[in-house]
């Protein structure tokens, strides 16, 4: 009779590392974002976001506004939402990069288009790629980084997790 290989003991340490993941551990409900910087033609645009807050559809929503130097008159403000599933969250929080789709909407009305790459260092905090589709041409790429702060209690999504 061959011996069996011993892959069950790291097969069943991994499973009880990441089970506190899975099983009940509460989801963050909010995200801070650093401001962030890209360079355009001739200038620069910065953004930078309120805190992000999740809500029972698994939205993190925050104010932001974006600056355009030395553009001043293409300044906006607005709300920016981004869709992340409960089940991508998870992912995010055990070490896998997560991609995400969402939307913003500034004081005019006007629509943008949000997409973009989070990619974790540790459970709380990582970096961002963040795409805003401000025309049909013209496209800009923020990389910055994110943090979820400790979580309380009261900061729970309303799903409790």
């Amino acid at each position: 009779m061959r011996p069996r290989p011993r892959i069950a003991l790291p097969f069943l340490a991994l499973l009880l590392i990441l089970a506190p993941l899975r099983a009940g551990a509460p989801l963050p409900a909010r995200a801070e974002v650093e401001a962030a910087w890209t360079s355009i033609y001739v200038g620069a645009v910065t953004l930078r976001t309120s805190g992000f807050a999740r809500d029972a559809a698994g939205a993190f929503t925050a104010a932001y506004t974006a600056r355009v130097i030395p553009f001043f008159p293409a300044n906006e403000a607005g709300t920016i939402s981004i869709t992340v599933p409960d089940a991508d969250l998870t992912r995010l929080l055990a070490g896998e990069a997560v991609d995400f789709r969402g939307a913003a909407r500034n004081e005019r009305g006007e629509d943008r288009v949000v997409s973009g790459r989070a990619t974790p260092v540790d459970p709380h905090h990582g970096r961002l790629k963040v795409r805003v589709r401000v025309s049909p041409r013209i496209e800009l790429i923020f990389n910055t980084t994110y943090r979820f702060p400790a979580v309380a209690p009261g900061d729970l999504t309303p799903t409790g997790r």
